[in-house]
């Protein structure tokens, strides 16, 4: 497939390792040396994200080109595996977990897309800093090669929950994988972990495109079609899924354990996947006997009340690198409107000479799960509005919202303003 792009293109093919995310991001920062801060910081998080996916998805070789041109960033990021379907961020809740490369992009990007040919597949995007939006964009999602197929039934499936529980299952499994990648932590067989990735990335894709029957309320019926093979892919699944949730039980894993919903609710799907697949009939979410702590509660978002009343300043961020809260404290503190500082990028408040690291750091959290200062006291200079920077201190937690996500809390005082801006 030929990649579109100027000609002699810089370009870099990494070998499928957790380490080709950082040179991923080297090389970006070297070709867009020139481009806003701002532009090539995100360029840099994006370029992670999606570098990781491949190694992750495709298991192959990935090639990375970048470049910029009439004042926007392009980043093309390919991988040998053509057939490996893109299953883009089904939107509509707050649930979250690590790594969620498509949704950041989604987020992040002014434009992004897909190009599948037939021996590689190129996931790209664009950066178009200070110039008009372009027209709103999106995935277009290559069809499944042609393969037997079998229909699994799911009758009254909690969507929000379901939600929850497929973005928990993809957190835990990418972390568990790119650990075992790294020799760090395998508390499941390599293999294992490869096929229960694999089939996990299959019943995204078909939950992805399935067909719905009917639905009351949050409960939905749908079809799913599957690989008429997959049950033993899926039965592996299952147990990789239960060795995950014990080690991040343990607290060694960044990702936290599922709730009892949403872990009754993975158990559930994947039953009635491989139930259905060995020949037995349909058992209804609504039917399945639970213990009261599993039963759905009213799936609220993060309240960020008692951080916004708090006399001590914070501010919290979410996995996308974008405070969702602020409260009065912290911004008299940083010379800011509260409500100003609400959907802007954590950088806005990081000198420019520190946002490299912090861009590194953020996103080695996101990968890896190993923080290096969550819950450490660090003093560094802060960006007030004026320019000016502010010393601070300050200590970051993550947080579990009523609806499973984390945030991450940073608490911190600062009576002390740095009288120069170097």
């Amino acid at each position: 497939m030929t990649v579109p792009g100027p000609v002699s293109t810089p370009v870099r093919r990494l070998p499928p390792r957790p380490q080709s995310a950082a040179e991923a991001r080297r090389f970006v920062r070297e070709v867009l040396d020139g481009v806003s801060p701002d532009a090539a910081d995100t360029a840099q998080l994006l370029v992670s994200e999606l570098v990781t996916n491949a190694v992750v998805h495709a298991h192959t070789d990935v090639e990375v080109r970048a470049w910029a041109a009439d004042g926007r960033v392009h980043v093309h990021v390919s991988d040998d595996e053509p057939n490996r379907v893109l299953v883009p961020h089904r939107g509509g809740t707050a649930y979250s977990g690590t790594g969620r490369g498509l949704a950041m992009v989604e987020e992040l990007a002014s434009n992004h897309g897909v190009l599948v040919g037939e021996d590689q597949k190129t996931v790209w995007f664009e950066l178009w800093p200070d110039t008009p939006e372009p027209p709103a964009s999106g995935w277009s999602v290559p069809d499944r090669p042609a393969t037997a197929t079998a229909t699994v039934e799911l009758v009254d499936s909690p969507g929000a929950l379901q939600e929850a529980a497929q973005q928990h299952r993809g957190a835990l499994l990418r972390e568990c994988l790119l650990a075992a990648f790294a020799d760090d932590l395998s508390e499941a067989p390599p293999a294992d972990l490869l096929t229960a990735h694999d089939a996990n990335h299959l019943i995204d894709a078909a939950l992805a495109s399935a067909s719905e029957e009917s639905s009351h309320g949050d409960l939905y019926t749908m079809r799913l079609k599957v690989p008429a093979d997959a049950r033993d892919a899926v039965l592996t699944l299952g147990r990789v899924l239960e060795t995950a949730q014990e080690t991040a039980r343990q607290g060694k894993l960044l990702t936290r354990p599922a709730l009892p919903q949403i872990r009754a609710a993975t158990r559930w799907l994947l039953g009635q996947v491989t139930g259905q697949l060995a020949g037995q009939a349909p058992t209804a979410w609504t039917q399945v006997a639970r213990e009261p702590s599993t039963t759905p509660p009213e799936l609220a978002p993060w309240d960020p009340s008692r951080l916004q009343a708090g006399s001590t300043p914070a501010i919290a961020a979410d996995d996308g690198n974008r405070i969702i809260a602020v409260n009065a404290a912290a911004a008299r503190l940083l010379g800011w409107p509260a409500q100003d500082l609400i959907g802007r990028r954590i950088i806005t408040i990081i000198p420019e000479h520190l946002r490299e690291r912090h861009v590194a750091a953020f996103t080695s959290l996101l990968l890896t799960g190993h923080p290096r200062i969550l819950g450490r006291p660090v003093t560094m200079p802060a960006l007030h509005r004026d320019g000016g920077l502010v010393e601070i201190t300050l200590c970051i937690q993550t947080q579990e919202a009523t609806d499973g996500r984390s945030v991450f809390v940073a608490r911190f005082t600062g009576p002390e303003r740095v009288a120069d801006g170097s």
